[in-house]
């Protein structure tokens, strides 16, 4: 049974999509019934996606046709099978919601939270569209529902009226570079001079990073803590007014903003923090956490969505609307050694909980009943 992968979320600056993405496909062997392969668009041919796709040992199948963003766009007055594109596939696999028109053969997508009915006003507009405008379709269209949290399945079974057994868990897993960045470095690039609160994660809204702004600040004035605030990675949509935030607090100064960090270099940031924090409103998942587990940085996140079924006991967890409790949280891990010891250690037994390898053969084995 052929299957084919939609890879081109591992393709440019991956966050969580395509890291989930990546994971899954470098681990999916063929064998036992299965022959997987992956389908990319690379209009005329003028990416080098070598690097990106390092370790994907699937063969690819490039569309040099039109750019992947043409194609979303005119799928739906393009009359030509998604198949043609490629070559066709008993089953086709789709990781970021939307599953195309045209798609022969069974299909299986991923719905990784409901970020787009708990928390529209956070997303960008097009994207907001794109999923509400394609995800009944995807639903009713897809032979199996893969999502990342036993949370968001009790979510899609309740909102979107799909059935339990149609909807499988694939957990996500830590997603680290092999070896970290010099840290020596990484503290001349972005100006870290002292010990840090760390953050990591695309600087959006539904990160809740303006009141993790305001909580920082609370601790610099009340406490004197000594530390940097640094925030890292990418812009999202509404940046702005995070930036904004930071400008507005009394210690701006204390605040730095990395933008896009290499693997190597979140390692190397992970290793050296005082603590992680992570106050994000919802998350279908939420691998940060599960990362600075695994690299043994004492975690506080949010009691909130999917977050305390993947930390577990491993974590201090706060109310993520309320300044004083994310402020409470940072304050206890930092003044309390023998406290952030044990959540370290704890972190570090529940980060090995989820591997990349058992969700591959998870979805491996999904694809071998859809051949029954």
């Amino acid at each position: 049974m052929k299957v084919a992968l939609e890879i081109q979320p591992c393709c440019g600056r991956r966050s969580g999509i395509g890291l989930y993405t990546y994971e899954l496909a470098k681990r999916l062997k063929s064998g036992e019934g299965l022959e997987f392969c992956g389908n990319l668009f690379n209009f005329l041919g003028r990416n080098d996606n070598r690097e990106a796709l390092a370790g994907i040992r699937m063969p690819i199948r490039e569309s040099r046709l039109m750019p992947y963003g043409l194609y979303r766009r005119i799928w739906d007055r393009l009359p030509v099978p998604y198949g043609s594109l490629f070559g066709e596939a008993d089953v086709s696999i789709f990781f970021n919601y939307i599953v195309p028109p045209r798609v022969n053969g069974q299909a299986v997508t991923a719905v990784h939270d409901l970020t787009y009915l708990r928390y529209p006003e956070t997303m960008e507009a097009r994207n907001l569209e794109r999923i509400v405008g394609g995800i009944r379709y995807s639903v009713e269209r897809s032979s199996r529902i893969v999502t990342i949290s036993e949370f968001s399945r009790r979510e899609i079974a309740e909102e979107l009226g799909v059935p339990w057994e149609k909807i499988a868990v694939v957990s996500p897993a830590p997603s680290l570079a092999a070896e970290a960045a010099e840290f020596a470095s990484c503290r001349g690039k972005w100006g870290i001079g002292q010990p840090y609160v760390l953050f990591v994660g695309t600087i959006e809204p539904r990160k809740n990073i303006a009141r993790l702004l305001r909580a920082f600040d609370l601790l610099k004035g009340r406490y004197g803590i000594p530390h940097q605030l640094v925030l890292a990675g990418g812009p999202g949509w509404g940046d702005g007014e995070i930036r904004a935030a930071a400008r507005s607090i009394r210690h701006r100064g204390s605040v730095v903003f990395t933008g896009y960090v290499s693997g190597a270099e979140k390692k190397a940031l992970y290793q050296n923090a005082s603590v992680f924090v992570f106050p994000s409103l919802y998350e279908g998942f939420g691998m940060p956490p599960l990362e600075a587990m695994a690299c043994g940085c004492p975690v506080v996140c949010a009691a909130a969505a999917s977050l305390p079924e993947v930390v577990g006991e491993a974590a201090e967890q706060v109310d993520p609307l309320e300044v004083e409790s994310i402020a409470a949280g940072i304050w206890r891990v930092l003044s309390d050694r023998a406290y952030a010891q044990g959540l370290a250690r704890a972190g570090t037994i529940q980060a090995k909980k989820y591997t990349w390898e058992t969700s591959a053969e998870r979805l491996a084995s999904l694809c071998r009943g859809l051949g029954g």
